[in-house]
């Protein structure tokens, strides 16, 4: 009994499995648009990326799809399927929102040719030299990348003046994103730009007259700050970061003095990143519990490749079979006049049991638990 039930379940997880992935990657090719040899190839390497990042299979497939929407090759679809979900095993992020991220951040740097590795791996070491989460990082990154572009900041700087903050005030990467998006954007106003340089805060440059980036405006502006009036100060950082940002600012322009402070430290720490979220991400392929994700991938593989050689076959037959004759049946109406008798048949059966020896059996049950109770 024990031999036939260990059969009976390897082959339900076999059939499982073939179903799930073969799935998965349909749901994939929709996209692709590739021939089988290419799909069996992109799934195998799939395979292998859950291996390598500790993810179950069906993770990332939904990393890969998304990814494939996006309209990129076959190739750059993998390494950023890779990249993403060594970010989603870093924060603890899910595969969508990693995705979302990891490509808000490649796509609104794109001018200057960042890659998704770089994005993972600068937020990987600055994450282990400052009290900074990749998770918050990333969630800046998504939520202030394109108004940095605009704004001439680069990720190097983004990075570090996220990390500044959020040491100085514990808040959210959301929280300290969406404040910079804020101040960014004030900065390139005309109105702001006055009443900076009516302080003597240089907003351009000297020989072109172009606008400073805004990380640059932000050090001058840090150096004149501590020289101002109270009221001074009050208006400067109401116009450049609005009234619910203010704390943002002001926490940015106290480190931006300090020429050994966060916010220099961690410029350089990003500047100088190389493949510290890969390294990480190895050291976690050493413990038990990556070799137990690793084994059941390669049994869902297994599984999978039996199933499609042996059972899948016969499989389609038998629904294919059960579908035809559940077609030919329903065919002119046979199937609805077999519902509906059976209903009427069972309704009226039921009633009948309901108004007669039910209704007594009922009322009997009852009488009897009365008597006993008394």
């Amino acid at each position: 009994a024990g031999l036939i039930m260990q059969v009976q379940r390897a082959l339900k997880e076999t059939v499982k499995s073939t179903i799930e992935v073969e799935k998965a990657l349909a749901d994939i090719n929709v996209v692709l648009n590739t021939n089988s040899a290419g799909l069996q190839k992109f799934g195998d390497q799939l395979f292998k990326i859950a291996g390598q990042t500790g993810q179950g299979f069906k993770t990332v497939a939904v990393a890969a799809t998304e990814l494939a929407r996006q309209g990129l090759s076959m190739e750059k679809t993998l390494l950023r399927t890779k990249d993403a979900l060594i970010l989603t095993r870093l924060t603890g992020m899910g595969a969508e929102e990693a995705v979302s991220t990891l490509t808000a951040a490649v796509n609104s740097f794109n001018k200057v040719g960042i890659t998704s590795a770089q994005v993972v791996n600068k937020m990987a070491k600055v994450d282990q030299a400052f009290a900074v989460s990749s998770d918050d990082l990333a969630k800046a990154i998504s939520r202030v990348g394109s108004s940095a572009v605009d704004a001439g900041v680069s990720m190097d700087e983004l990075l570090a003046i996220t990390t500044a903050v959020q040491q100085r005030t514990a808040r959210g990467g959301a929280v300290i994103g969406n404040a910079f998006k804020t101040i960014f954007t004030r900065i390139g106003r005309i109105d702001v730009q006055k009443k900076l340089e009516g302080i003597n805060v240089a907003t351009r440059d000297m020989t072109t007259g172009a606008l400073l980036p805004a990380s640059k405006v932000l050090e001058n502006l840090a150096d004149k700050f501590g020289h101002l009036s109270q009221m001074q100060q009050n208006q400067i950082t109401e116009s450049v970061a609005g009234v619910f940002q203010v704390n943002i600012l002001r926490a940015a322009l106290g480190d931006l003095t300090n020429k050994y402070g966060i916010y220099n430290t961690a410029l350089k720490i990003s500047s100088s990143a190389t493949d510290e979220a890969y390294q990480k991400n190895e050291k976690l392929n050493e413990t038990l519990s990556a070799l137990t994700n690793k084994t059941l991938v390669n049994l869902t593989k297994a599984g999978a490749g039996i199933g499609g050689a042996t059972l899948k076959p016969a499989i389609e037959n038998v629904l294919n079979l059960v579908n035809g004759a559940i077609g030919a049946f329903s065919e002119g109406g046979r199937f609805e006049e077999f519902g509906k008798g059976i209903g009427k048949d069972l309704l009226t059966g039921l009633g009948n049991f309901i108004s007669g020896p039910g209704l007594a059996i009922i009322t009997i049950g009852i009488g009897k638990l009365a008597i006993n109770f008394a």
